[in-house]
């Protein structure tokens, strides 16, 4: 199991200040769809925990620069299989919802990541990373947190990788 010893620390950081275990930074720096490398090893659902317009925290305002100064369809989500593996909040601008991206608004249960990575794909320009409390209070966790900007306009996803999921991939592994 990744090495949980590391004090928590709730900020997150760009990617590359931190040492992280070998396989927590293979989990936390793959640029694809975590959702299909998850169904490599199960299969997940996305179980939808809260959909609600509100405005972004100073955080998420501030990586989203000056589109997220506004308000923001907050969307929060467990990947499950037999147990939650992944808790994730997608922070969508009402500006980045405009147009063709409209349809990220409506996700319902499926996988942000299916239209993210559909055609004109997504590009995931930065990375911060952190190990702290996942939304759930669950601790210590390792997390990581994306600006993607789709058809231009930007988008935060962060993931939460629950111990149930390190101990299904080493598990799955061996």
């Amino acid at each position: 199991m990744p090495d949980t010893a590391m004090r928590a620390d709730a900020r997150w950081r760009p990617q590359e200040q931190l040492s992280l275990p070998p396989l927590v930074r293979d989990w936390l720096a793959d640029p694809g769809s975590l959702t299909a490398r998850l169904r490599l090893y199960g299969a997940f659902r996305v179980v939808p925990r809260e959909d609600r317009i509100i405005r972004p925290t100073l955080a998420e305002q501030q990586l989203l620069g000056r589109i997220g100064r506004g308000r923001a369809l907050v969307r929060e989500v467990t990947l499950v299989d037999e147990e939650p593996m992944v808790e994730a909040r997608s922070v969508l601008p009402l500006a980045s919802l405009r147009g063709p991206n409209r349809g990220l608004a409506h996700m319902g249960s499926r996988s942000l990541g299916s239209e993210l990575y559909r055609r004109p794909m997504a590009r995931r320009d930065r990375v911060w990373v952190r190990h702290g409390a996942a939304p759930s209070g669950q601790t210590p966790c390792w997390g990581r947190q994306s600006r993607f900007i789709k058809r231009g306009r930007p988008l935060l996803v962060a993931e939460h990788f629950l111990p149930a999921l390190w101990r299904r991939v080493e598990d799955m592994d061996r």
